[in-house]
């Protein structure tokens, strides 16, 4: 009710200073022009209304567009709010309303505090998300594919069976993250902090992570296809069941590393360090041993060494 009498009294002030303006300009132009009749005020009055009229215009469109910013920017603040709910049925809707505006790729999301949200199944493929902070947030099944996440925080986040394929994951935060199935084929991720991240059963073929520091690392039975891991710190990773065929581990530091059932068949595995390493019914098949230092102990213990290379240069039979 207050703000209904706010409005009218605005509108009654408005009439009355309409009325008085009418007023005083009739008063004026008749004790300027004492014998002038109406139709000379009408006509000096008409050469003159149609400037008001488009300056009284250009402020109402004015004021209409920054209102409808206003409110634009209010509802895309409020949206924003939402993609942060626990609740996935609101955090979901808000993805939806957000595409329909095209607030998801135009980075109206960067550094967004989105801490916890729970984003389970939501569709969020080439969305621009810089510098977002998803701390533990729920993000199982997204599709986050060919998405910008520079700078993104996805620290202690749920993220099984996420598709980060083909995404911007330069200076990404991943440590303490579950990324269990996660799919990320022929991603870099040299420059990726994957500190304590447990990547079970992930999707890892084709990776770069040459010269990079991913001690202790969880990576059961995960797929590392052609992965380039080149004088990679592997220390005590933990690789069983993997599969790493055709990948180049050449000068990289396995010490203490489980690859027990692991499929190394065909790996290039030159001067790399694997002491302390568990071979237990690993696939050696094919692989390059050459200058590696590995125990016969280690070798005797692995499935198949069936022509691979061994580390003196000779051939196993």
């Amino acid at each position: 009710m207050p703000k209904k009498k706010q409005i009218n009294l605005v509108r009654a002030v408005g009439v009355a200073l309409l009325l008085i303006a009418l007023i005083v300009g009739a008063s004026g132009f008749f004790s300027q022009y004492p014998n002038a009749d109406f139709s000379d005020f009408v006509g000096d009055f008409y050469a003159n209304i149609a400037a008001e009229f488009a300056s009284i215009a250009l402020t109402v469109l004015i004021i209409d567009y920054l209102n409808e910013r206003r409110e634009d920017q209010r509802r895309r603040e409020l949206l924003i709010r939402e993609l942060g709910s626990t609740s996935n049925a609101i955090a979901l809707r808000a993805v939806a309303e957000l595409r329909s505006e095209g607030w998801l790729s135009d980075g109206s999301l960067h550094a967004a505090s989105l801490v916890e949200a729970n984003l389970n199944n939501a569709m969020l493929p080439r969305t621009s998300l810089v510098g977002v902070d998803f701390q533990r947030a729920q993000l199982n099944k997204v599709d986050l594919s060919g998405a910008d996440l520079t700078g993104v925080n996805f620290e202690g986040a749920k993220m099984e069976e996420t598709d980060l394929r083909e995404a911007n994951l330069a200076d990404a935060q991943f440590a303490r993250a579950d990324l269990t199935g996660v799919k990320l084929t022929n991603q870099d991720l040299r420059n990726v902090n994957l500190f304590g991240a447990e990547i079970n059963q992930a999707n890892l073929d084709g990776i770069n992570l040459s010269e990079a520091k991913v001690n202790g690392l969880d990576m059961r039975g995960s797929s590392l296809r052609k992965a380039q891991l080149r004088k990679a710190k592997l220390h005590f990773v933990n690789l069983r069941g993997g599969t790493l065929s055709e990948a180049n581990l050449e000068k990289a530091n396995l010490n203490g590393a489980n690859l027990s059932g692991a499929y190394l068949n065909w790996t290039n595995l030159r001067g790399a360090y694997l002491f302390n390493a568990d071979l237990t019914g690993a696939d050696l098949s094919g692989a390059d041993l050459t200058g590696a230092r590995v125990t016969p102990e280690q070798l005797a213990s692995a499935k198949s060494l069936k022509n691979a290379t061994l580390p003196d240069g000779n051939k196993a039979t």
